[in-house]
């Protein structure tokens, strides 16, 4: 072995060493017996909440009958009232601008030059949106979050599924399951199905990042099998409880406005 390549295999097996000791993050137990669903719930929830504001880039892709397509995003969100998303197309053309909080939203279409605005009702969101989604729902596709209950008050089942903890529960008509990953103790796939089985909504995420002890996915999809409709999330940056995220935003002064 020459000398120049003697150091470089000592590197390489300090970082396998350093590698393998490496600290990895320690899974909560699989044992439905020794851990009680109220636990689960109760631990979800604060990981949740400990969430307060995301600063983010990636990409979001989208699919139903109607079209489909994909784009840049930037996004500032403050729980539990403010969203900002700004979207780009190819080469940074601006695509569009939507701003939504619990009394107003704003949706800008730079293309058209055309900006709708009014008070968040889930048929105004509908409206300028191709997804029927209410307005906690569209904070849960950006964040990542797909709130679970707050008592075991429901709750149909309780076992382990495929390394997850699984919880199904009564929610309405309705039957709403979560996985719930043992190691971050977040959602990480959601069902709901109506009263004859079909699926109405499905969602997964992964990619998980902690910063200061606070956890939340890279990558968010939610599908609605009936309705044939499908919005993805690829974050390439994220940024969890940044103190002071921005919601300025800009529009034309000759911008058409409509008001609903």
């Amino acid at each position: 072995m020459s000398a120049l390549a003697r150091p470089r295999l000592i590197i390489l097996c300090l970082l396998v060493i350093l590698t393998s000791c490496a600290p990895k993050r320690a899974e909560m137990s699989l044992d439905t017996n020794k851990i009680p669903a109220t636990t689960i719930l109760n631990l979800v929830r604060a990981n949740e909440q400990s969430i307060r504001s995301v600063v983010g880039k990636g990409i979001v892709s989208f699919e139903s009958a109607q079209l489909a397509g994909s784009a840049s995003f930037e996004l500032s969100m403050k729980k539990p009232d403010s969203l900002l998303v700004i979207f780009e197309g190819p080469f940074g053309i601006d695509l569009g601008t939507l701003f939504l909080s619990r009394q107003k939203y704003v949706m800008y279409n730079s293309m058209e030059n055309r900006v709708i605005t009014g008070v968040p009702t889930t048929r105004a969101i509908r409206s300028v949106i191709p997804f029927d989604l209410t307005y906690e729902e569209i904070l849960s596709v950006f964040s990542g979050d797909f709130p679970i209950p707050s008592d075991s008050v429901g709750l149909i089942s309780y076992k382990v599924n495929d390394d997850h903890f699984l919880l199904s529960f009564s929610c309405g008509k309705s039957k709403c399951t979560y996985w719930v990953d043992p190691a971050y103790l977040r959602v990480s796939r959601y069902e709901m199905r109506d009263s004859l089985q079909h699926v109405v909504v499905e969602a997964e995420v992964s990619g998980f990042i902690e910063q200061e002890n606070v956890t939340a996915p890279k990558r968010i999809t939610v599908a609605f099998p009936e309705a044939g409709r499908q919005v993805s999330l690829s974050y390439s940056s994220l940024t969890l409880n940044e103190p002071n995220p921005s919601f300025v935003f800009s529009i034309p002064p000759n911008a058409h406005t409509i008001i609903r």
